[in-house]
């Protein structure tokens, strides 16, 4: 029952916002009590860490899984470009991390903690796998890989907001015009 409280909060959070939806409207998807829901969520805070925590494990595994499948850097930035803009499925869903950060001041200080850190582990690992690129001799770009790779994360972040705004019939190019040229990529 935990698990299902989480998917479909999840699924909540992702295409209407955390402080969107009530216990009642959880109780009322799954068919249970909202006494239920506050059996294993007591508050909505420990509900936001458990949605956290599992998003961010299964985000490091599919990391984890690029770093052990993909051999050049191109091809795990490609990976993880296509991950990350899957996960909105066309606008439909934001990645659960922009929509709690979207409501940053209305969160738990610890909540905002794991946000960073979520925030910072894929700035790290973009920024890896760049440098690994450009020692390779195929990224090309000013200055240092954090700023590029801090411009990176906030362009998948901020494309599927635009999505939603903007929905495409066209698939999402596997590697963006944008990250291209930033990244001086050839096709």
């Amino acid at each position: 029952m935990k698990e299902r409280i989480i998917d479909v909060a999840q699924a909540l959070v992702q295409s209407r916002g955390f402080n969107a939806f009530s216990y009642r409207d959880l109780a009322d998807r799954i068919l249970i009590r909202t006494a239920s829901i506050h059996y294993y969520f007591p508050k909505k805070d420990d509900l936001a860490r458990a949605l956290i925590e599992r998003y961010r494990s299964d985000f490091e595994g599919a990391i984890q899984d690029i770093d052990c499948t993909a051999r050049s850097p191109q091809d795990r930035l490609s990976a993880y470009l296509k991950m990350f803009l899957e996960l909105s499925k066309g606008g439909s869903r934001l990645c659960l991390f922009a929509v709690f950060s979207a409501e940053l001041p209305s969160l738990s200080e610890t909540v905002q903690e794991e946000i960073k850190i979520f925030y910072e582990k894929n700035i790290q690992w973009i920024g890896d796998v760049i440098d690994d690129g450009r020692r390779a001799g195929l990224f090309s770009f000013p200055g240092g890989s954090r700023d590029v790779a801090s411009a990176i994360f906030s362009f998948l972040e901020g494309e599927m907001l635009v999505q939603r705004v903007f929905p495409s019939k066209e698939p999402f190019p596997e590697v963006p015009d944008a990250i291209r040229i930033l990244l001086s990529w050839g096709p």
